[in-house]
């Protein structure tokens, strides 16, 4: 089982960021890291959507 982020710009998937660890932790620092740098790459309209891999 494995959590996985949809990256969503302008309302389209343009790509799934899958974190090595899944501790909740690890995770948080993970996805603020990545938030800063897809806001840097794609602009503002930047969202990430969580779900499980089974």
């Amino acid at each position: 089982m494995n959590i996985v982020f949809d990256v969503f710009v302008n309302g389209k998937m343009t790509e799934t960021i899958r974190p090595n660890k899944s501790r909740l932790r690890d995770l948080q620092i993970f996805i603020a890291e990545e938030a800063a740098n897809l806001i840097r790459k794609y602009g503002n309209n930047v969202y990430l959507s969580r779900r499980v891999e089974y």
